[in-house]
């Protein structure tokens, strides 16, 4: 079966290579100026991406150069001689991802290297960390040069580490060696940035060690851009990270005239019926099992007490995304509500994720394993069935549901069920329809006196739908592809987005493609100072 998804995979490369040889003008420039964009396996980014490099490339007369953008994420920063034959003869023979990326004009490919001169520069970082982190929250907020890393170490070392304990003990030598191969990973890009003529970075994230070239740019102006199939965005100084425009939901929507703003909420409540409905949207893209319906019954008594349950998240999913939380990761959020609980005589109950499938399958595998591991020290805590829907919890009456960001904040506002957040930058923030702890303490007094809070919730269906509207109709995710949907559902499944054979989806659909339109699009977006391209039928720009 491998052998023959290699060869399918192969006709997939052969027909996007030769059909962007038709469209983009190979010829290289004459210049020591460059654009770096990720090399990446995300086969449905490398269309937009394959319009913006090259719009970029014409605009600043510079060459398209490509960097590994998942050392120390997905592969080593040391290659071993077996890898570095592999992409050698792979840069050499245009093979696969390499054919691909040339076939629109990259002339390079970058993966970094080390010599004397970085490795002097890391070793004096290296004990300027060791020195300055004596806690998580230190690891956090630890910055060099001006450019914040810590976020970065901490989520990237939770995805790459995920055999051990879902958080850091940063008194480790397994922590201490990765740090000091991200710091000399950093010094290698920060000293390319400050001696190359590097005009604009394209990324794939602004979180995990992906998100280090975009934050170094900004030392130097250099033009930062976190692209995906369904976004394009610009790094700056107001919006450093992915996610920042929630934090302007209620500002950009004050600001829209009455005409727009009815638009954007009669949209916004279709969408939501759909959901409610179970049927499947690119706006949450990972959920490709409805919460809502029957699941599994939940066989509880409730005998007067409060029952609270803790939504649990993906352990290794990147804690920092939206910015700080209450607690460093996930895991100790956890940990702290398994370990209070037994200060009350509520029922506890833990959801977990369903089973999404796809890429998704391994790591709520992982979610599960590590849940099972826990609850053994806390046999008072009931784990519900993996298929229990938010229905379900209605049905048995629970009075609260735990989060630190999650999106159930949403889903269990639309059933009326409070939700407590353990974050000030989660989605939800702007709006009343949760409750927002500011601190650890108040959390505390949250679950000790949760009456007094839930008097005070009141859950507006009005800000729901100003909510949904302004994430998933004014920050559209169709900034590129027209229908996300429409196009999930032709190539069979969310996760054939980032297979080859989307390759031979967009080959088919091409001559659909309006090229002048993007083609505009880009041209305005690029000589703007616009965060956002949105194609949200005129509502706004951000």
């Amino acid at each position: 079966m491998k052998i023959l998804k290699k060869i399918k995979d192969y006709n997939h490369f052969q027909k996007i290579i030769s059909l962007n040889k038709n469209i983009f003008k190979t010829k290289q420039n004459k210049t020591n100026k460059e654009i770096l964009i990720e090399f990446n396996n995300f086969c449905a980014d490398h269309i937009p991406l394959s319009f913006c490099s090259d719009f970029l490339k014409n605009k600043y007369k510079a060459k398209i150069v490509a960097y590994s953008g998942q050392v120390l994420l997905s592969y080593p920063l040391k290659q071993t001689l077996f890898k570095k034959i592999k992409f050698y003869l792979g840069n050499l023979l245009n093979l696969n991802f390499f054919g691909v990326y040339k076939s629109f004009g990259v002339e390079k490919f970058i993966y970094p290297s080390t010599n004397k001169k970085i490795l002097d520069k890391a070793n004096k970082s290296f004990k300027y960390f060791d020195k300055k982190i004596k806690n998580l929250e230190n690891l956090e907020d630890f910055t060099l040069k001006k450019v914040l890393l810590g976020d970065l170490i901490y989520d990237t070392f939770l995805k790459n580490q995920s055999s051990i304990e879902p958080t850091i003990d940063i008194h480790s030598d397994n922590f201490k060696k990765f740090v000091y191969d991200f710091l000399v990973l950093f010094e290698y890009w920060y000293d390319y940035l400050k001696t190359n003529q590097v005009k604009a970075i394209i990324s794939s994230h602004s979180v995990y060690v992906m998100g280090m070239l975009t934050r170094i740019g900004k030392i130097f102006k250099i033009d930062g851009f976190i692209l995906t199939h369904d976004q394009l965005n610009r790094v700056n100084k107001n919006h450093p990270r992915e996610l920042r425009e929630q934090k302007f939901y209620r500002k950009i929507f004050k600001n829209l005239d009455k005409k727009k703003k009815s638009k954007l909420i009669q949209l916004s409540k279709k969408k939501i019926k759909n959901r409610l409905d179970g049927i499947y949207s690119s706006d949450y893209f990972w959920i490709t099992k409805s919460p809502f319906g029957k699941g599994s019954k939940i066989n509880i008594e409730k005998k007067n007490k409060k029952i609270f349950v803790i939504a649990t998240h993906d352990f290794l999913d990147a804690p920092h995304t939206s910015g700080k939380s209450l607690f460093p990761d996930f895991y100790l959020w956890f940990l702290f509500l398994c370990e209070f609980s037994k200060k009350t005589d509520h029922i506890w109950l833990i959801k977990n994720h369903p089973d999404f499938g796809g890429k998704w399958s391994r790591y709520m595998k992982y979610e599960r394993e590590v849940i099972e591991r826990v609850i053994k020290n806390y046999k008072h805590i009931k784990v519900l069935h993996k298929n229990t829907t938010l229905n379900d919890l209605v049905e048995t009456k629970v009075d609260a549901i735990f989060t630190v960001n999650g999106s159930i904040g949403l889903d269990g506002a639309l059933l009326n069920i409070p939700v407590i957040n353990a974050s000030n930058n989660n989605p939800h923030i702007n709006y009343n329809f949760n409750i927002h702890p500011k601190n650890i303490k108040e959390l505390k007094d949250i679950i000790l006196n949760f009456e007094k809070y839930k008097k005070k919730l009141k859950i507006n269906k009005d800000e729901i739908y100003e909510f949904y509207g302004m994430r998933s109709v004014f920050f559209t995710r169709n900034w590129f592809f027209s229908n996300l949907e429409k196009i999930s559902k032709e190539i069979d499944n969310h996760y054939n987005l980032h297979d080859p054979i989307f390759y031979d989806y967009w080959i088919k659909n091409y001559k659909k493609f309006d090229e002048t339109k993007i083609k505009e699009k880009l041209k305005k977006y690029f000589d703007s100072k616009n965060v956002f391209l949105l194609e949200n039928n005129n509502l706004g720009n951000f």
